[in-house]
């Protein structure tokens, strides 16, 4: 067991943060960690050897950066909702961290050619409704970046 309540599964009902044992000082090493986690993720999809599929990117750039999302997710409700001092300090030093990481994901240039190859390929992958529509999301949004 660690002091940091992120780095644990949390047992409370429906998974809800347990806000009673989360403290400003337990979001930067979390963040710091679930962007490491998700630059190590990226960059396996980005550099697998694999021809590009579905699952191999899409899917698996789906279920990337999840420690992040899930930081991410409580410091924003709480520096919304019950801000103090320690958490716009945390937000004053990350939010340039995080907007960097989220650059280096999005112009990540092998990242984008295995997704530009399957939206290219879109109308001969058999894809489900909901697959095409993933895959034409994450596309639309690495073009606008």
């Amino acid at each position: 067991m660690t002091d940091n309540p992120f780095f644990e599964s949390w047992n409370t009902p429906f998974e809800l943060p347990p806000f009673d044992l989360i403290r400003p000082e337990h979001f930067p090493a979390a963040l710091d960690r679930g962007m490491e986690e998700e630059a190590t993720e990226v960059a396996a999809i980005a550099q697998a050897a694999a021809s590009p599929d579905f699952a191999n990117t899409i899917e698996a750039l789906e279920r990337s950066g999840r420690l992040l999302r899930r930081v991410s997710r409580v410091f924003n409700n709480l520096d919304s909702s019950a801000t103090n001092e320690a958490l716009q300090a945390i937000d004053r030093d990350y939010a340039p961290k995080l907007a960097a990481h989220q650059m280096h994901v999005a112009l990540d240039p092998g990242l984008f050619a295995r997704i530009d190859a399957l939206y290219r390929e879109r109308d001969r992958l058999a894809l489900s409704p909901d697959q095409r529509r993933a895959l034409e999301r994450h596309h639309l949004r690495l073009v606008r970046r």
